[in-house]
């Protein structure tokens, strides 16, 4: 056998060995999670959503959310659910906000339950995201200080595409400072920024960005990764814009 066969061959039982160990189970996922699901849901709407789900290791979800549909806002909406994992990290999960319909999902644990993927399993639904564990993260104004990159996007409630990306700095006193560029509609603009956040102890908040041309965001947020990153989502009515914060 050649080398470069033989290398082949190693690599190929490498990766059959890690696949054939991975084991999960309902205990794999435990603990607080954020997660963000995007796309278009069974009536056609464009939908986001960022959230926290505390998973108790043995099949149940409980949490909040804030959902975006066809830009309405629904802000801090309590969920409960139910999860299912496979010995081979494959499962199925119901998540149901308070007041509302039962949403399904197919879900892949990775990461060794740090992360989970979902995909919504209802017909003329086109829903996916994931939920990354919120980590040992000190959630306070003073915790999230740093200089954090960002990159988001979605659409207004018009069908205008947005995309962005840029930096911020958090001063540890609920100050932002930073610089962004960003596409509206296909309008490219490159503006300084100021703005505040406010971290609540279960790692949940909110901040405000403006933007030195006259844009105003205001969001809701998870912090996840250990305090290395954050989901939002914008709750401007007419948006449909989420975001992800990474150290």
């Amino acid at each position: 056998m050649s080398v470069r066969k033989l290398g082949c061959a190693l690599l190929l039982g490498l990766c059959f060995s890690v696949y054939s160990s991975a084991s999960c189970s309902n205990a794999t996922l435990l603990g607080n999670y954020g997660f963000t699901i995007s796309g278009v849901d069974a009536t056609g709407q464009l939908a986001a959503s960022v959230g926290q789900l505390i998973a108790d290791g043995t099949g149940n979800f409980t949490g909040t959310f804030t959902n975006s549909t066809a830009g309405v806002i629904s802000s801090n909406v309590t969920l409960t659910g139910t999860y299912s994992v496979k010995t081979g990290c494959t499962g199925t999960a119901t998540i149901t906000p308070s007041g509302g319909a039962a949403t399904n999902f197919s879900l892949v644990v990775v990461s060794s339950g740090g992360q989970f993927e979902l995909t919504e399993t209802k017909a003329g639904s086109s829903q996916y995201g994931y939920a990354l564990a919120q980590g040992k993260a000190t959630c306070t104004n003073a915790g999230v200080k740093n200089t954090f990159g960002f990159r988001g996007g979605g659409y207004t409630s018009s069908l205008a595409p947005n995309a962005w990306a840029g930096q911020v700095k958090l001063d540890g006193l609920g100050g932002v400072t930073g610089s962004e560029w960003a596409s509206f509609g296909g309008t490219i603009e490159h503006f300084s920024l100021t703005g505040s956040y406010s971290v609540s102890s279960n790692c949940t908040g909110t901040a405000t960005f403006k933007g030195s041309t006259g844009n105003v965001a205001h969001t809701n947020f998870v912090i996840v990764n250990g305090g290395q990153s954050a989901m939002q989502i914008q709750t401007d009515a007419g948006t449909i814009n989420t975001n992800f914060v990474q150290k």
